[in-house]
């Protein structure tokens, strides 16, 4: 390199220090033969941020810190067309005190004709194109200057010879800017060398619009995968802001803030979208017979093996004939093997001569594969020299790229691998995806970590979620239902059901089933892939809930003649005049006097109505015709609150009693869901008769019934627990107990609920939570698009206070689902780990996709918590509190949440003076809505100062035989403090004590 004192001026007019430390420099750049200014040289300290370019009079100005000067720091001076320069920043500084010029000599170049094929099928379009507004990169920082945004450019073949770029402006404040267009080789997962041929200037003028740069006159031409990006130069009118339209395809940006600072990866899937137009070239027959540059030869050798469970059936036969290739091919090397799951196992080093690898064969056969990869270990994980992971790259972390030592390749054979993430991986580390899937040929696929080769493979599509066979029966309360069309709701699939009510068809998990049938009320259901069968019940005649039965049953017409008064119910007033059927009524003066009981009154007095003493339980029912032959029994409706058919209100005062009126089965089913599949029987009392009264929210949440203590202890003791939970608690020894569940795991594997169940005897009969957190991992592993699975997870982290792996499985359930809860619930866990400005950008979210907002259910608690957010903590998200008005919220408040749509239960809240109220998730909140995954409520707690709540539940059942999840959260108001609990339910149509509720918190049965 050469240094001249005289052409290359750069004055150093000032470096002054101020109070914050810091020295201005300023100076001028010109070139070495002419002393004409070098306009857009960048200059600065290489990876630390500080720098800037020059203008078109080659002045500059930048500032450092005083630290920052000394012999370690490189200050560099580079421009397409000169030689580079480096200096220690301390060297720099003092050359300009005695000397302050210095030449920047330029590099004589030519550039080299290519010839351009002149087919119109050789006309290419590579990279990205969008128009999106709601994605996309930006520049907003007026000091930013060299500062780049660039994307990956993947490319099939090659080679190409770059025509055009273009891109799309959203939004554009600046009077104008002036940017330059730079190509680079993709370099070790990085932009590397620039390969632009020229200074590529623009200037952007344009508000909105695409924007189209002529790259021919430069002929760059590209073989492989390289980066383009946009540098900011020049600000014209001392105002910088523009959007430049993204996409997310699972490809990979880059940025660096300013000139000469170290290049950063963008996150995950965030890619700005460059297009290009190319022409294919002719290639020389030398270039196309070259081989592919070799590799140095390592040493030591990493070998990551994936030992979570998704790798259990693992392509073993193709690993281990690569390897067989791979140490054949090294010979004599030092082989560290580390197992990495949720975990990292025992790490063990292996000499291997000759290729022989026999010991580390043995060593890779005992693997047991277990859990998930915990994303803790990741900051932890080591590389070598040459590294191979082996492994699907399932459950990695949503931006899984790490600057780790040396080369690594990644390896996998199983086809439903995530190809896209491993190949970024490899490719970020200067290696190769090497899938075994496509790869028989071992010599060839060795060749990858022997030589610099290209692949070619695209792998951006995202491999579609395999569908299930999902199988179930469709009946009534009668029959089985044929010719029932089922249908997967927004598709073309769909099927009927056969003579016996049997069904089945082909979807995807978490996708809606649509049942319909003439004269039977439509139907819907979430699917639940772990499910081994569906039980849909299509009652009668049944039209939506605040309309009338309006088919008539023949059966009825024996029945006495109504009383034709229209009474009010929890779904509002029935015309009995216009209810299309008969019914059967009666009043309350009419109930013989020597009756004794709620039964006692009914006896003898309706046709097909008949009290059945049912043994060994040895209680009361009511059996309607209707349901007598299949077992069902008449539930109560009792002044608005529901009780269970074995639960009959022998409570009330018969002098107290309006009338009675039964409703039929097929009504009921339709009204009340499973809470009554056999018919109800509505009592009105005289103190709380709903008669000519409005029904309002405030009216059905009053405490005016008395408990009768009627329920009993949730019992959560090992008998209650799955049989495989009792056989792993009832072994020898936690080691034996570790075999028994990877037995079980063989028969019951496909359940979430078995991981849940078995990591909690793990954790609380055997006290390892290291074997219990492996197990419970298992849930996101093998259930990754089960938004019902997740939340058991989910669940799980809140109770033990892991806030950011809560938050990480609620990310997941987002990026699965969408849904307005899914919004809800991660807005609320960034609320709670801190990130507030990122939770009420996902609340505004939230109410974005809303027509409109109820003052009830999800949208309530919504609007609440955005409240609490705004009133605790408007600082952090820009916004004046004192615009807004909040209310005097309860002490207390009880959040319920539940994993699975369709899930039905009642919850009964009993007060400290005995007073109980009932809600039931099924008649509160519309099927539509909980398909739709609302599935949460609120309620406020007052009195507690007077003693303490009791909360019973009665579980409905989710049509399959899995249990259920629910999650409380019961929070004080005034502190903010917020106490979690999990609560299972297995057993059906059982009134349990699930937890009292106390100023001192939950305290669960």
């Amino acid at each position: 390199m050469k240094i001249s004192i005289t052409p290359l001026v750069l004055l150093l007019l000032m470096f002054s220090a101020q109070l914050t430390g810091q020295i201005t420099v300023k100076g001028t750049i010109t070139e070495y033969d002419t002393g004409k200014p070098v306009d857009f040289a960048n200059i600065g300290v290489v990876d630390r941020a500080k720098g800037t370019v020059s203008d078109f009079d080659g002045t500059f100005k930048f500032y450092l810190d005083k630290s920052e000067i000394n012999e370690k720091d490189t200050l560099q001076i580079s421009r397409i067309g000169y030689k580079t320069l480096k200096f220690s920043t301390q060297n720099f500084m003092g050359l300009l005190k005695t000397q302050p010029t210095i030449a920047l000599e330029p590099v004589p170049y030519q550039l080299e004709g290519v010839t351009v094929k002149s087919s119109d099928a050789d006309k290419r379009r590579v990279g990205y194109q969008s128009g999106s507004k709601r994605l996309f990169g930006f520049w907003n920082d007026s000091l930013a200057l060299g500062g780049e945004h660039g994307s990956k450019i993947l490319m099939r073949r090659g080679p190409l010879k770059l025509e055009d770029v273009s891109f799309n402006i959203i939004a554009n404040i600046s009077d104008s800017l002036l940017v330059r267009v730079n190509v680079y080789e993709f370099e070790n997962g990085l932009p590397g060398k620039n390969i632009s041929n020229g200074n590529i200037l623009y200037t952007i003028r344009q508000r909105q619009g695409t924007i189209s740069i002529d790259l021919s006159p430069y002929n760059i031409v590209v073989d492989s995968h390289f980066v383009i990006s946009l540098e900011l130069l020049k600000i014209y009118g001392g105002r910088v802001g523009i959007g430049i339209s993204a996409i997310n395809d699972g490809s990979r940006s880059y940025t660096r803030l300013l000139s000469q600072d170290r290049w950063k990866r963008m996150r995950k899937g965030f890619t700005i979208a460059f297009n290009l137009n190319t022409s294919a070239i002719e290639k020389e027959e030398e270039i196309v017979e070259a081989k592919a540059k070799f590799r140095d030869k390592p040493s030591k050798v990493m070998l990551l093996w994936d030992t979570s469970l998704s790798m259990k059936d693992r392509s073993l036969d193709k690993e281990f004939r690569f390897l067989d290739n791979y140490f054949k091919n090294l010979g004599d090397v030092q082989v560290v093997f580390q197992p990495i799951g949720h975990q990292f196992g025992k790490r063990t080093s292996h000499n291997i001569g000759n290729g022989n690898w026999e010991t580390l064969k043995k060593t890779i056969e005992s693997v047991v594969y277990d859990g998930a990869i915990d994303h803790r270990l990741w900051q932890k994980l080591e590389t070598s020299q040459q590294t191979l992971f082996f492994t699907d790259g399932k459950n990695f972390p949503m931006d899984a790229t790490k600057d780790w030592y040396g080369t690594l390749f990644t390896v996998n054979g199983n086809n439903t691998a995530n190809h896209t993430l491993l190949k970024d991986i490899a490719e970020d580390h200067g290696g190769n995806y090497i899938n075994l899937e496509k790869l028989d040929n071992m010599a060839l696929a060795v060749q990858f970590t022997e030589r610099y080769m290209l692949d070619n493979l695209d792998y951006t599509a995202r491999t579609a979620q395999k569908l299930s066979e999902v199988t179930g029966n469709v009946g009534d309360l009668d029959q089985q239902l044929q010719n029932v069309l089922v249908k997967v709701r927004g598709t073309e699939r769909q099927t009927r059901t056969d003579s016996r009510g049997n069904f089945t068809i082909k979807a995807l998990n978490g996708e809606v089933l649509d049942f319909s049938y003439p004269g039977r009320e439509a139907t819907s259901t979430v699917v639940n892939t772990s499910a081994r069968m569906l039980k849909i019940i299509m009652p009668i005649g049944i039209t939506a809930l605040d309309e009338v039965v309006l088919e008539e049953n023949v059966r009825l017409k024996e029945l006495h003649k109504p009383l034709n008064k229209n009474i009010s119910t929890r779904f509002g007033t029935l015309d009995m005049e216009r209810i299309g059927f008969g019914v059967k009524q009666l009043s309350g003066e009419h109930i013989s006097k020597s009756a004794q009981t709620i039964m006692d009154a009914l006896q003898g007095k309706f046709p097909g109505v008949e009290i059945v003493r049912k043994y060994p339980e040895n209680i009361d029912l009511v059996a309607l015709r209707e349901g007598k032959l299949y077992g069902w029994y008449a539930a109560w409706d009792v002044d608005g609150n529901i009780y269970a058919p074995q639960d009959p209100p022998y409570h009330i005062n018969l002098h107290d009693i309006k009338d009675i009126t039964i409703m039929p089965a097929a009504w009921s089913a339709a009204k009340y869901g499973r809470l009554a599949p056999g018919g109800i029987i509505i009592v009105r009392t005289i103190s709380n008769t709903f008669d000519d009264i409005e029904v309002t929210e405030n009216s059905k949440n009053k405490l005016q019934n008395t408990y009768s203590n009627d329920a009993i202890e949730l019992a959560n003791g090992l008998a209650s627990k799955p049989l495989y939970a009792q056989r792993i608690a009832n072994s020898p020894n936690v080691d034996k107990a570790y075999l028994q569940y990877l037995s079980d795991r063989k028969n019951y594997g496909h359940t979430p609920s078995f991981y849940f169940e078995t990591s909690k005897i793990f954790k609380d009969h055997w006290n390892d939570s290291r074997k219990a957190n492996s197990i419970k991992s298992n849930l996101l592993e093998q259930f990754p698009e089960q938004v019902d699975a997740l939340k058991i997870l989910a669940y799980a982290h809140e109770e033990a206070e892991q806030k950011q792996e809560a938050l990480s499985i609620y990310k997941q359930i987002n990026k699965v689902k969408k849904t307005p809860q899914a919004k809800r619930d991660l807005a609320k866990m960034l609320v709670e780990t801190g990130e507030y400005k990122e939770a009420w950008n996902m609340y505004k979210g939230y109410i974005g996709i809303q027509n409109n907002l109820e003052s009830k259910g999800l949208d309530q608690i919504v609007k609440e918590e955005m409240l609490d957010v705004l009133q605790g903590h408007s600082e952090e998200i820009g916004i004046d509190k004192s615009k807004f008005t909040f209310k005097e919220q309860s002490n207390f408040s009880l959040l319920v949440e539940w994993n699975d749509p369709n899930t039905q239960f009642e919850l009964q809240f009993v007060s400290p003076q005995g007073h109980y109220y009932n809600w039931n998730n099924a008649t509160e909140i519309t099927n539509e809505k909980r398909i739709q995954g609302a599935l949460s409520e609120s309620f406020d707690i007052d009195d507690m100062q007077q003693g303490q709540w009791l909360v019973n539940m009665t579980y409905l059942g989710n049509q399959v035989n899995l249990p259920t999840y629910l999650k409380f959260t019961l929070r004080n108001n005034k502190t903010n403090e917020e106490d979690v609990k999990m609560i299972t339910l297995r057993q059906r149509n059982i009134k349990y004590k699930v937890m009292n509720l106390s100023n001192s918190g939950m305290l669960p049965y």
